[in-house]
């Protein structure tokens, strides 16, 4: 079954809706059991169902080692092979734009620097990413080396949605993105949005 840990899960609506031309790319760093995941497919399916979304989910699982704040050395908490099966099998049911990717974070950078190759009736690479949504480790230094990361590989327009804000400098994360073009759209208690239009 899908379901989430977290609030204020209508900002991926709000967000979503933003965009105006999609290029139906979309990516969730931590998936966990795929509440984050449900919300930016519902969202591109109700205000963009021309668009064919291709939509990467970013997780190691594992129990490996997690840091949920920046004072945290780190520890392991329930996201399991066993979580790990349980949330795919519901995800995939229902949502065929999913695709998985079995890698921590900076795993998945060094591995796809050029692109993430998509098959459908034929191979695309995917280069650029317009939704993003952090939520795996929660420390500033990984937030901030994923922001970096798909600042070099945003389109004209992307939203930037992260999770879990009281647990990193969200401040200066979101100095940084201004400072890159960005604007402050939505801030909770326990998410905020940012957007980009070049």
């Amino acid at each position: 079954m899908i379901s989430g840990d977290s609030s204020e899960y209508e900002f991926f609506d709000e967000a979503i809706q933003l965009l105006k031309n999609p290029i139906g790319v979309s990516v969730e760093i931590g998936v966990r059991r795929g509440m984050g995941t449900k919300c930016i497919i519902d969202a591109y399916r109700k205000y963009h169902p021309h668009i064919s979304l291709k939509h990467l989910g970013i997780d190691p699982y594992g129990n490996i080692l997690y840091r949920t704040s920046d004072g945290d050395k780190g520890g392991r908490l329930d996201y399991t092979n066993t979580m790990k099966q349980e949330a795919l099998l519901a995800i995939i049911k229902e949502y065929p734009e999913f695709n998985f990717v079995n890698l921590e974070d900076s795993e998945f950078f060094k591995r796809y620097a050029d692109g993430y190759p998509i098959y459908d009736f034929e191979k695309k690479l995917l280069t650029q990413y317009e939704t993003v949504h952090f939520d795996g480790p929660h420390n500033t230094e990984s937030v901030m080396n994923e922001v970096n990361f798909f600042l070099d590989r945003r389109p004209k327009q992307c939203v930037y949605i992260f999770d879990d804000i009281d647990t990193h400098d969200i401040d200066k994360i979101g100095e940084h993105l201004i400072w890159n073009g960005f604007k402050q759209f939505k801030k909770g208690n326990r998410k905020a949005v940012f957007i980009n239009e070049s």
